[in-house]
């Protein structure tokens, strides 16, 4: 059995990779083979994690999860959301620019609440699919603060007062909503191995 990380991003197999640590079996990623990246078109997270989770041809010996996550405001509605990523031309920082610009009317700052939100897909061999959930609750600044991280970890402020790139990662990964979703898909995994070990399915 193995499992079959559905990103193409080097960066992003390796911190699914750090979240599935738990998991007794061998992982890899999409890009160590020939497999043509999907265009991420859904309207929500859920639609496009197993987007990419369908990408890769299901076996009885293959576990695949794929991830989708992004940034939501409130105020806007819940974006940018899904598109994150593509908010606006340019670098993250360019795009976390955007973002203040779009809530510069907004001066009250309990009305900038924001969060950072992780799903992701899981299918199993079975044919049968799961999801999975993070979230990390803050808002949005009034400017950009702290070097520790760039993009919108500059403008998400913690309930802390600070921002992440002014705490630092490591000090942000306790609450990483990434992390808290990737926990739960290696729980959900162990039960569906459980279920299956009867049957000689299992990931042994």
């Amino acid at each position: 059995m193995e499992t079959v990380l559905a990103t193409w991003n080097p960066r992003q197999a390796q911190w699914i990779k750090e979240g599935l640590l738990k998991l007794p079996i061998p992982m890899r990623a999409l890009f160590e083979n020939k497999v043509d990246e999907v265009d991420e078109s859904g309207n929500t997270f859920e639609e496009n994690a197993i987007l990419k989770a369908n990408a890769v041809q299901i076996t009885s010996e293959r576990i695949i999860v794929a991830e989708d996550s992004g940034l939501c405001v409130n105020v806007l509605d819940g974006n940018p959301g899904v598109r994150t990523a593509r908010w606006a031309p340019g670098t993250d920082d360019d795009r976390s620019v955007k973002l203040l610009e779009e809530l510069k009317h907004v001066t009250n700052l309990a009305l900038r609440a924001a969060r950072f939100k992780s799903v992701v897909a899981i299918r199993f061999p079975d044919g049968s699919s799961s999801y999975t959930y993070g979230e990390l609750e803050g808002r949005i600044s009034f400017s950009p603060r702290g070097r520790l991280a760039s993009g919108y970890s500059r403008i998400f402020e913690l309930p802390s007062g600070l921002t992440i790139a002014e705490n630092g990662l490591p000090t942000v990964k306790v609450n990483d909503h990434h992390l808290q979703a990737l926990a739960m898909a290696t729980e959900r995994i162990r039960e569906w191995n459980i279920s299956h070990e009867s049957r000689g399915d299992s990931l042994d």
